[in-house]
């Protein structure tokens, strides 16, 4: 089952990022302006993205997950071999909203499974190999889906790109099993874990807050990943080619090895409490901003490459850490629609909000600076670190006061 979540969740990638990857081309043939841009790379996917995640969660805590998934792989690759036939910056919208409507599911069924397969200190390692098979995806986009579209046309990477997740699907169907559901702690009768979900998670305060401030924080990489591509075609003159076999590793292979490093280390930090994960997230949110702020003024390429690559290690560092200290202090009975509500509020702020107010600034600012409107705007951007840090260090302190934490601090 990890296996299968793992593979699926870097084919969902390839599949979101190849509009990335992409965009500029798109962005010539429908004239279309950074705003508009922002919608197909950002909104027009995440947010229904993250809406569905939501009703995903919660339809995650009470059917059948193999099923689930089954249907959602299906849906998100074939309306990624749509993408190829937009007409319009409409049709491609909506081709859009289908692949976000197919992938809404994958987390939160990928945080419930796996709770369930592991126990609470195993899971930030198990958590960062579904989460690093996600940036192998990456690069594969980067690589193959820019190589692909600079040789036969972006439509054909999108062509390419949906068999794979229909093969998948179907070998899911044939093979893989879904494990028994961890039981909570608190005994109670089926018909009121029926309706509790959304109460367990509304109710529960350093939840709450540790959700939001991933949300938040989430910009740090997913909002990011949309605009550094462009940033390095308009302010380092990198050509499609180049982005495919330049950019493409150098961020791809720092977020896997952040991926991987942050569930060793998250191993041995989940085995003293779940504060120190969330206080190890909040002073790794804060590193990245001054390390970002150096790869936007750093004038020679390879230098502001390399910085980036180091950068996208502390991106992606915290993140399976900060998604164990969650399935940790969730109930049982509600880590599905925790998900949901982690993937839409991470996918509403830091993967739609964020990224569309930094194409609205950096359109402002084009008439005045140019190609480097995008420079400024994204060295703005890095107020929402400094709040996703404030949000963590708020869920740590909560935890640490709240008595009634003290079982699942230990549990961790």
């Amino acid at each position: 089952m990890l296996a299968a979540l793992s593979l699926a969740y870097l084919l969902s990638f390839f599949d979101r990022m190849l509009i990335v990857v992409v965009g500029e081309m798109v962005k010539r043939e429908f004239l279309l302006s950074d705003k508009q841009l922002s919608l197909l790379t950002g909104a027009a996917f995440f947010i229904i993205y993250g809406v569905l995640g939501v009703g995903a969660g919660w339809l995650v805590d009470r059917s059948n997950r193999k099923r689930i998934l089954i249907v959602a792989l299906t849906l998100w690759s074939a309306t990624t071999m749509v993408c190829g036939f937009a007409q319009s910056f409409s049709q491609l919208a909506y081709a859009r909203v289908g692949v976000g409507i197919g992938e809404a599911a994958l987390v939160p069924l990928a945080m419930s499974l796996l709770s369930d397969l592991y126990p609470p200190v195993k899971r930030p390692m198990v958590t960062a190999i579904f989460y690093a098979s996600g940036m192998v995806g990456i690069l594969a986009t980067f690589l193959l889906g820019s190589w692909l579209a600079a040789h036969y046309g972006w439509r054909i990477a999108f062509f390419v790109a949906g068999p794979p997740g229909l093969v998948l699907a179907l070998l899911i169907a044939l093979f893989a099993t879904e494990p028994a559901r961890e039981q909570s702690a608190i005994a109670s009768p089926n018909a009121v874990q029926e309706v509790r979900s959304f109460h367990l998670v509304g109710t529960d305060r350093p939840l709450l807050w540790l959700l939001t401030g991933g949300a938040v924080s989430a910009f740090s990489n997913v909002g990011m990943m949309q605009w550094l591509p462009m940033f390095f075609i308009r302010s380092h003159h990198l050509d499609a080619s180049g982005i495919g076999l330049l950019f493409g590793p150098a961020l791809a292979g720092g977020m896997t090895a952040g991926m991987l490093l942050g569930g060793w280390l998250g191993n041995r930090i989940a085995a003293r409490s779940v504060s120190a994960m969330i206080r190890f997230c909040t002073w790794i949110v804060i590193s990245v901003i001054p390390m970002y702020l150096g790869v936007l003024t750093i004038a020679s390429l390879p230098a502001a490459l390399s910085l980036m690559s180091v950068t996208m290690v502390l991106c992606a560092l915290y993140t399976p850490v900060s998604t164990a200290a969650w399935q940790t202090i969730c109930d049982p009975r509600a880590r599905g629609t925790a998900g949901g509500i982690a993937g839409f509020s991470s996918q509403l702020i830091g993967g739609a909000a964020c990224p569309f107010a930094i194409g609205a600034l950096s359109d402002f600012w084009a008439p005045a600076f140019g190609a480097d409107s995008l420079r400024y705007a994204l060295m703005v951007g890095m107020a929402f670190c400094l709040i996703g840090a404030a949000l963590f260090g708020r869920a740590a302190y909560l935890i640490r006061r709240m008595p009634d934490r003290s079982i699942k601090e230990t549990r961790s």
